[in-house]
């Protein structure tokens, strides 16, 4: 079973605006009001809400822990969480705090702005967590630790360290890399106590003052961690673990492997990485090897950014079979 941390998150898009606005005053004008052709579009978002929602469309078992606001957009999307599978039990419910949400305005040459609301996820600590659910879970996957005050860096600590002493699997993924990112020296205490760090290449590089990306995953690796799997997009992901990296001795020029990516018809890039984590993971935990895990997780994040209507709902192993069976 997973236990799932992070961010729950209501996604607003508004699409195809003819110009983006601009600020001219409290009253409607040519520049400040502005049309576009589609409707506003909601939905799920949040590194933990689909994390879990992606596991769940996979076959697994997996619990959520975030939190929600008592409003509509927190039962809208709570409902939705269920329907696919994931367990809510432990996601709460705050009235003095509304659900989070990401308005994302783009126009017609694909230009964005977002505006962001962090809402209930600024609640989440690691008094949200039941030490019987770590205990009980084959996986602790922590993602959204950036833009989760409650939990860095010692809540985080102290679940990962419960979870290292109930042989319970752990992963990290540090992104995004804003606000006050997450920083080598900070994770210092977190490594030791983590199977899998996770994060894409500009995350890394900022996490570890701007190391090149070998460097860099060497540079976690010394921390503690045991496996360090960097997302490349297109590219694919790249993985480089202790054991490997030890047994080629001191002083070598080993360096991470490079799993290629699968060349598919982008349609979407929004939940692209979480996407991969859900499908790395539960490869590991199925008994694949980190590369081989790899490859299926870039399978998954494949099949989702080449689905033009709501890919995280088109999401099956079925679905990411078939685009394996195919390349």
């Amino acid at each position: 079973m997973f236990t799932v941390i992070g961010t729950c998150t209501v996604d607003l898009f508004v699409s195809n605006l003819a110009g983006m606005p601009r600020s001219e005053g409290d009253e409607f004008t040519v520049d400040s009001l502005v049309f576009h052709d589609e409707p506003l579009r909601t939905s799920l978002g949040g590194n933990g809400a689909n994390s879990a929602y992606v596991l769940a469309r996979l076959g697994a078992e997996v619990e959520l822990v975030g939190g929600l606001g008592k409003d509509h957009l927190g039962d809208w999307m709570a409902e939705q969480l269920v329907e696919a599978g994931v367990r809510t039990g432990r996601v709460r419910r705050y009235a003095r705090q509304g659900t989070a949400t990401t308005l994302i305005l783009s126009d017609r040459e694909q230009s964005r702005l977002a505006f962001h609301h962090e809402g209930a996820n600024r609640a989440v600590d690691s008094g949200s967590v039941d030490g019987a659910l770590i205990r009980g879970s084959d996986m602790l996957l922590l993602t959204s630790y950036s833009i989760m005050p409650g939990l860095r860096p010692h809540g985080a600590v102290e679940l990962f360290k419960e979870a290292f002493q109930s042989d319970t699997r752990t992963a990290v993924d540090i992104g995004p890399a804003i606000g006050e990112p997450a920083r080598l020296e900070e994770m210092g205490p977190l490594l030791g106590y983590t199977d899998y760090f996770i994060c894409n290449e500009h995350e890394l590089a900022v996490c570890t003052g701007g190391a090149e990306l070998a460097a860099g995953m060497a540079a976690v690796l010394e921390g503690g961690a045991s496996c360090v799997v960097i997302k490349r997009g297109a590219a694919g992901a790249a993985v480089l673990q202790k054991e490997e990296r030890e047994a080629t001795g001191a002083g070598s020029t080993g360096g991470p492997t490079f799993v290629p990516g699968f060349s598919v018809d982008v349609q979407t890039t929004v939940g692209a990485g979480d996407s991969f984590n859900a499908g790395f993971l539960l490869a590991v935990l199925e008994g694949a090897s980190a590369e081989d895990a790899a490859r299926f997780g870039n399978a998954v994040a494949a099949t989702v950014v080449s689905t033009p209507d709501r890919p995280l709902d088109a999401l099956s192993r079925e679905a990411v079979s078939r685009l394996i069976e195919l390349s």
